[in-house]
């Protein structure tokens, strides 16, 4: 053998023996893992119970969200649905001006109001169309409007637009037209206070809207008379103790205490008015027990 020869087989016997010394590899079995192993970082992290208590909290606070906003948009859209059908059912001939009802009804029921108060939307969609069905309608109360403008700029322009409706005979449907808005702008779930929904032009609309004259109606909107009209209101209601709307007087003595929330509260104060009780005490009101002193001999409110 040639010294060339004996150094190929030197050389291929070294390669062998290296080989028979390195590991033999393992099959692999399944998929090929990451690093770390733990099935990855999700993984991981959903297998701390810290984590996962974060998670569940989140999930759960998306789903009260979720919740919260449907539960808003079903209450904005009842509402809508309610003065709907209240505009829909109401008595166009006993209206006159202000006034709802007739001049001998035994009960004057004076409402103090708001155009951006979310109490006053609600109480004009559930209870006082309410009350002009069983009441107005059946000749027992007279409804009067009154203006308390309190809660900014556009409160006392829209209560002076709707005093100029009052004018032309269409003060009812212009304080329709203005809680519709309201309503649909979602103003009960999420009371918003002088931005643009009650702007001069818009109360300008509204007179177009309900078929007044609107050139008269401007007129009105800016003569000063409007406005001392609605300042005489204010400050009737602020002598009565009111602070907030809506406020109510029943023949010509404040409603204290707060107002009924039910109906059945409503229907209590008039049976007491009606039975001539010196002093008449109503429950189930939003703050408690509503109490009001309604002499049935006290002169009626203009």
């Amino acid at each position: 053998m040639s010294n060339r020869q004996a150094r190929r087989e030197q050389m291929k016997t070294n390669r062998q023996q290296r080989a028979a010394q390195r590991p033999a590899p393992q099959k692999s079995s399944g998929s090929p893992r990451r690093s770390g192993g733990g099935g990855g970082p999700i993984q991981s992290l959903l297998a701390n119970p810290f984590y996962l208590l974060i998670g569940l909290v989140v999930i759960g606070g998306i789903a009260a969200l979720a919740l919260l906003f449907a539960t808003k948009d079903s209450s904005d859209a009842a509402i809508v649905k309610d003065l709907e059908a209240a505009h829909a059912n109401f008595p166009q001939d006993m209206a006159d001006g202000v006034k709802l009802g007739s001049d001998d009804a035994p009960i004057k029921l004076t409402m103090y109001e708001d155009f951006q108060c979310p109490f006053c939307l609600k109480f004009t969609a559930e209870q006082e169309s309410q009350i002009i069905e069983e009441f107005v309608k059946a000749g027992t109360v007279q409804l009067t409007y009154k203006h308390l403008p309190i809660l900014g700029r556009e409160s006392l322009q829209s209560a002076r637009g709707a005093q100029c409706a009052a004018e032309q005979g269409k003060f009812w449907d212009y304080k329709y037209e203005i809680f519709h808005l309201q309503a649909k702008e979602g103003q009960l779930s999420n009371e918003k206070i002088d931005v643009g929904r009650l702007s001069d032009s818009k109360l300008a609309d509204f007179a177009a809207a309900v078929g007044i004259d609107r050139n008269e109606w401007q007129r009105c909107f800016e003569d000063e008379a409007s406005l001392g009209i609605v300042q005489a209101d204010e400050a009737e209601a602020r002598s009565f103790g009111l602070r907030g709307t809506p406020g109510f007087a029943i023949n010509g003595q404040p409603l204290g205490g707060g107002s009924p929330s039910t109906m059945d509260g409503w229907r209590q104060i008039f049976d007491q008015v009606l039975n001539a009780t010196p002093t008449a005490t109503a429950s189930g009101t939003s703050t408690g027990t509503a109490t009001a002193t309604t002499a049935a001999t006290s002169t009626p409110t203009p």
